[in-house]
């Protein structure tokens, strides 16, 4: 009989999978910004005061703390990966949902959603932390926090800069496309 202590594998960190993190995070967290520069927009499109309008902006933090009190912890629960992949079919549903809104109710409801579904950066932070190696996790988290704070800094220019030229919907378009594309890549 072998004493000798049975070594785990610890699955690794490469960079391809730090870069799609990285971005994934800052996609993701993006989603949750995207509508503030828009309510303007969304204000004349559905003819409703600006009060009603930033209510869209306000029910998609709601969203994001309600998918952080209920979603998060289901990753101690749940496996990860399964997880994440679940919440980017309902990320993408959410925006496009929002962009092909009809009534203001249903763009609120849509905006709850994506706030809800958009936690996936608060699983990748601590699943980098968990993959890298002890001597380079300081700098892995750092590659991801990164990409949530460039995330969160260019998606007001970003949809801002579409919503002038093409409309306020063309941005939750654009943000589904992009996270579609994402889960593709990832699961070929």
């Amino acid at each position: 009989m072998n004493s000798q202590p049975v070594k785990q594998s610890h699955p690794k960190l490469t960079p391809v999978t730090l870069w799609f993190m990285t971005i994934a995070t800052g996609l993701i967290v993006a989603n949750l910004y995207y509508n503030q520069p828009l309510l303007g927009q969304i204000q004349a499109s559905y003819h409703i005061s600006e009060a009603k309008a930033q209510l869209v902006s306000t029910l998609t933090q709601i969203g994001y703390a309600t998918g952080m009190l209920f979603i998060v912890p289901l990753a101690d629960m749940k496996k990860r990966k399964k997880l994440m992949l679940v919440d980017f079919v309902f990320i993408v549903a959410s925006l496009l949902l929002a962009a092909f809104s009809p009534t203001i109710t249903v763009l609120m409801i849509a905006s709850f959603l994506i706030g809800a579904s958009s936690t996936i950066p608060q699983l990748l932070v601590p699943m980098a932390a968990h993959l890298a190696e002890p001597h380079e996790r300081g700098k892995k988290v750092g590659m991801v926090m990164s990409g949530l704070l460039i995330g969160i800094l260019a998606s007001r220019t970003i949809s801002g800069f579409l919503a002038f030229h093409f409309g306020w919907r063309i941005m939750f378009l654009i943000a589904a496309g992009h996270l579609a594309a994402a889960i593709k890549l990832r699961l070929l």
